[in-house]
């Protein structure tokens, strides 16, 4: 398989909509905030399911094409000339952070290299621009990608409540790249 990575074009859009967001999991991550002594304690716990779940992915259509026209950096993946991944990421220069809104991958391309392959691609494009920051925003309920992330080395800087419209939590894991 001819795996080619590019800056997206108008003409992908469909092609990138059309693809099976969604993971099949049977762990997520549990949230529980409590007061304590002096101030409040956040604590997240890996638990098993009862059965596999299938996640949607937090944005639906309309908020992935509002994302996609606001965000610095749109890359497709082509395998055999076919759209099989995508991401996008926003320059926090002031911050020094890349900000990746989406890492999509199709299911039945997973497990290939192909998620590494477009963060390596963001993390250079960031390094291009000066920034030292990855900091990638995942569903809570997306336990496969806190593993991909945790893998890459990434780890958790924190979270935002109700973060999509969806009122999902958003874990946030970041990585120096310097």
């Amino acid at each position: 398989m001819s795996l080619r990575i590019r800056k997206a074009q108008p003409a992908d859009r469909e092609s990138c909509l059309r693809l099976d967001h969604t993971i099949l999991t049977e762990y997520a991550w549990r949230m529980e905030e409590r007061e304590d002594t002096g101030g409040v304690v956040v604590a997240f716990q890996t638990v098993r399911l009862p059965r596999p779940v299938i996640v949607p992915y937090p944005r639906q259509a309309e908020d992935l094409v509002a994302g996609w026209d606001a965000c610095d950096l749109f890359v497709v993946v082509e395998a055999d000339k076919r759209i099989v991944g995508y991401g996008t990421a926003r320059a926090l220069p002031g911050h020094g952070v890349c900000w990746i809104h989406d890492l999509v991958v199709d299911p039945a391309h997973r497990q290939k290299g192909i998620g590494r392959m477009l963060v390596s691609h963001i993390a250079a494009w960031a390094l291009e621009r000066g920034l030292r920051e990855l900091v990638m925003e995942i569903s809570l309920r997306n336990y496969p990608a806190t593993c991909f992330c945790r893998a890459l080395g990434f780890s958790l800087r924190g979270y935002h409540d109700r973060h999509w419209r969806s009122s999902d939590i958003a874990l946030l894991f970041g990585v120096s790249l310097r």
